[in-house]
């Protein structure tokens, strides 16, 4: 297939050097904010009127110190992986009590009251078939593996621990690289909680265990704040076609941890300045919605996107007087580079290969279109999933609930939502990142050219799947938590 003149290579890697020189932008921050304006000015710069929703919500921020951020034993300092997002705060003085080790697999947390409960992770390895479902056999029972899910599915329940009258929560990784560890800002989807909690990992994790088993006092301190009234913008922008009952939504999400998390407005934005040169017979939708990284302030159900199509059933929902979205794009973690991870050496190292893809196609149909179109990056077996059993990650989740006919990039190394310094270069390679946006123009296109029928049907979840898999995932986390043992 004959594929259009190549995407500009310097724009994006300027773009992508503006993000690295910003560092993390969490959500309502200056920095975050900056990446939302910058959106707002290139819509325009490219003749379209910009459009806002915005939401106003207590923002919870990382301590501005390093010694802000601590353990204190009394053997000396612990060096602290990273803040648990939203769970509390101790002021700058912090907190002393006494440890209280806690078992995994049903921690009684009242056993902890008024002192800092100990309570171990297990990083986990989950059957790839759990996550992501295949349109062809499964080539392998491979594994995936990303310190979300451990996060996430096995970290500490901080509001039983608030309620059972624990002071603080120190939650020790087991099975995770510490240096992987480092500035994971896990878990990122929970409301506040109102307990200091914070992670450590590797030897570090093994003295705070063995304090606690001994009883002895700790102090920890996460000295971080709590702004109210912090208002962030969703923005987002109409490229009118000659057919304009009909849509196509192009979407990705403004704030980040990194330059891979998240820099999918680059992709974005190259599909804006493609649709306002030639005409188009769908109208594009563009949205760079807010919220990923603190959706319960802007979502009641489902990723930030949700909130947004809630908000405009007229550009998509294709009832009376409604636009009908016909299809939808959704870009995150353009050009990703991967890793690897030794846990019996307990080593970490970035790689200089492409990390495997993460691709959705949510109907056969789309499989089919995008197949041919998407350029092989060199990161080995690629294959174009469906939505797995349970979950279907990143923004593009909302448009797969609302049976919309998508594509969505959601590529997942490990370091994925690691908190990275302002000028750390980003691990991206802008080729990669080219091929994928050239990949996602040559899509948009085929989707607009292409008779709306074509596009099949949304894949469905069926009750006997998702229980399923569910019912195999419980088992798989409960013997992990029996299977951490004592240091």
């Amino acid at each position: 297939m004959t594929h259009g003149q190549s995407v500009d290579r310097d724009l994006l890697q300027s773009g992508q050097q503006r993000l690295d020189a910003l560092g993390p932008r969490l959500t309502g921050t200056d920095a975050h904010h900056a990446v939302v304006e910058e959106v707002a000015r290139e819509f325009v710069d490219l003749g379209l009127e910009v459009h806002r929703d915005s939401h106003t919500f207590e923002r919870w921020d990382l301590p501005q110190r390093a010694d802000g951020l601590r353990i204190e034993l009394p053997t000396g300092p612990v060096r602290v992986s990273s803040a648990f997002p939203y769970s509390g705060l101790t002021g700058p003085a912090g907190i002393t009590a006494r440890l209280v080790y806690l078992n995994a697999k049903r921690p009684s947390w009242s056993k902890a009251k008024g002192a800092i409960a100990v309570i171990e992770v297990p990083h986990v390895d989950l059957p790839r078939s759990l996550l992501v479902s295949e349109w062809g056999p499964m080539v392998t029972d491979e594994t995936l593996r990303n310190p979300v899910l451990s996060a996430t599915l096995l970290g500490p329940k901080l509001e039983k621990a608030r309620k059972s009258g624990v002071l603080g929560v120190i939650a020790v990784w087991r099975g995770i690289a510490p240096d992987n560890a480092l500035g994971q800002y896990l878990p990122f989807t929970q409301p506040y909680h109102d307990i200091p909690a914070v992670w450590v990992a590797g030897d570090e994790g093994a003295q705070v265990v063995a304090a606690a088993h001994s009883g002895q006092q700790a102090t920890l301190v996460l000295d971080a704040t709590l702004h109210p009234g912090t208002t962030t913008d969703t923005v987002w922008a109409v490229s009118p076609g000659t057919s304009p009952s009909e849509t196509i939504l192009v979407i990705t999400h403004s704030d980040g941890t990194n330059g891979v998390e998240e820099n999918g407005h680059l992709g974005m934005m190259e599909l804006a300045r493609h649709a306002v040169t030639q005409p188009h017979r769908r109208s594009y939708v563009f949205v760079l919605t807010t919220g990923h990284l603190r959706i319960p302030a802007v979502s009641e159900h489902g990723q930030a996107t949700s909130t947004w199509l809630e908000a405009h059933p007229d550009m998509w929902k294709g009832e009376s007087g409604q636009a009908r979205a016909v299809a939808g794009i959704a870009i995150e973690h353009l050009g990703a580079l991967g890793d690897t991870e030794d846990t019996v050496l307990g080593t970490y190292t970035l790689d200089a290969t492409p990390e495997p893809e993460l691709l959705y196609a949510t109907s056969r149909e789309v499989h089919d279109i995008v197949a041919p179109l998407w350029r092989d990056i060199g990161s080995g077996d690629r294959r174009i999933v469906a939505p797995g059993p349970v979950i279907h990650f990143g923004e593009g989740e909302p448009l797969f609930e609302r049976k919309i006919p998508a594509v969505a990039l959601v590529t997942a190394p490990q370091y994925l939502l690691a908190l990275r310094e302002p000028d750390t270069a980003t691990h991206v390679d802008i080729d990669v990142m080219a091929q994928q946006v050239q990949s996602f123009r040559d899509l948009l296109d085929a989707l607009d050219a292409t008779d709306s029928a074509a596009f099949g049907s949304v894949v469905g979840r069926t009750v006997f799947a998702k229980f399923s898999a569910l019912l195999k995932l419980m088992q798989i986390l409960k013997k992990a938590k029996t299977a951490v043992r004592l240091y």
